[in-house]
């Protein structure tokens, strides 16, 4: 009889216990998915995670297929020029990027197929200066006298009503500069007193002119791909030209190699922000682990925001993680696609973070009562702990399949993972 009743006694033990665990894990699931805070959406469009009001955000697209990012670069595009943001779009070799903008008419292409670049429409003669002596200053080191011989050389063309594009720049015999001064004069194009002025500036620079001359013609075979042989009848544009106009400029770079060119078109970012004027600098894969230029114009505070689109932006920064960190920490809004790196995935959990995760394990413990925070609960099959866990862990980003990403909006914390549907 005693142990019939021992018997009873347990079996209500464990079913009251039973009953316990199941509302109590209910409740814990429940914690445990708040202090996550992934929400879960069946399905949404580009312009809900990237909408109308993101033009100005720095945003980051990382990972996925080419079509995938493709269809979220098409929708940051659409935004800005709706907003009439100017954006400066670099890329290599990305037709598909090109043809979004040609497509929908929204902005100027420079590409092998259309020459319509010349790196100093719309510069004043001192910025023209500022970037030939800050492009790739170690090389060449030009110094501040050099500033002299590109003065001569503008007020020359512009005597002879040449307009000064940066072909004519390059074009000009440097080697001769006396002897244009004289046609120049027995032209009429100026006077003597103009011609002294120009033959004095000249000799303050005489030390920098093999330097310039080289520099222009480096400068000439970096470009050559995307510059516009006749500026005038190509109506050729500069970033500094698009900026000013409010228009969408899309550049091939060909390769993230041509440092001059990455330097030359980052150094004229910069005197656009001197300016104060307003744009988005939208980066598509390019390298930047090594681009001291580029890396600086990121890490600029000023009217700009930044946007990169990549298949995997930890590998593009040579997984450097404290570029990486600089980068992703600045950043509003982060699309994050499947990715095939794990240190990669690795990274992107550790930047969206960890939450306190109630741990439940199973254990063989007695059959006593106690009251804890989950709860009152017999000790007869499970223990609660509290653990650090990441939000997004990495073999999920890994495992994404096409057309669903990760969505994170760190100015609201939003977190969401989702199927996308590309319209």
């Amino acid at each position: 009889m005693a142990s019939n009743q021992n018997n009873g006694g347990g079996f209500m033990l464990w079913a009251i216990n039973s009953i316990f665990s199941i509302f109590r894990n209910r409740k814990i699931r429940k914690l445990n998915k708040k202090a996550r805070g992934v929400k879960q959406i069946k399905k949404v469009t580009t312009d809900t995670l990237l909408p109308l009001d993101s033009y100005q955000d720095n945003i980051i697209i990382s990972g996925g297929g080419d079509l995938e990012r493709l269809k979220f670069s098409e929708r940051i595009l659409q935004n800005s020029f709706a907003q009439k943001q100017t954006l400066v779009a670099l890329h290599l070799g990305n037709s598909s990027l090109e043809n979004v903008v040609a497509g929908n008419n929204l902005g100027i292409i420079a590409s092998q197929n259309n020459k319509t670049f010349d790196p100093f429409t719309s510069f004043e003669v001192h910025e023209i200066w500022q970037v030939v002596v800050d492009t790739c200053k170690a090389k060449y080191g030009i110094n501040s006298n050099g500033r002299y011989v590109l003065q001569v050389v503008h007020d020359l063309l512009v005597a002879q009503k040449i307009r000064p594009y940066f072909a004519n720049f390059t074009n000009f015999n440097y080697r001769q500069i006396p002897s244009r001064i004289n046609d120049c004069l027995s032209a009429g194009f100026i006077t003597k007193t103009q011609a002294n002025d120009l033959n004095s500036l000249l000799s303050a620079g005489q030390s920098e002119i093999a330097k310039i001359d080289n520099f222009f013609n480096d400068m000439a075979i970096q470009v050559k791909h995307i510059v516009a042989s006749d500026p005038a009848k190509a109506q050729a544009q500069s970033v500094l030209s698009a900026i000013k106009f409010n228009k969408t400029i899309c550049l091939d770079l060909q390769s993230s190699a041509n440092t001059m060119l990455v330097e030359l078109l980052a150094n004229t970012l910069m005197i656009a922000m001197g300016r104060g004027y307003e744009f988005s600098l939208f980066l598509d894969d390019i390298a930047l682990a090594n681009n001291e230029a580029l890396k600086g114009i990121l890490r600029q505070k000023s009217n700009h925001n930044n946007i990169i689109c990549s298949k995997d932006l930890f590998v593009l920064l040579d997984s450097d993680e404290s570029i990486f960190s600089n980068i992703v920490g600045v950043a509003d809004r982060t699309v994050l696609l499947s990715h095939g790196s794990h240190i990669s995935c690795e990274m992107w959990s550790k930047y969206i973070g960890e939450y306190e995760k109630i741990d439940v394990a199973r254990n063989t413990g007695g059959g006593v009562f106690q009251s804890g925070r989950w709860g009152s609960f017999a000790q007869s099959g499970q223990t609660m702990q509290d653990k650090r866990e990441y939000k997004i862990k990495p073999e999920e980003i890994n495992r994404l399949p096409q057309g669903q990403v990760f969505a994170y909006d760190k100015r609201n914390s939003d977190l969401i993972q989702a199927n996308v549907a590309f319209q």
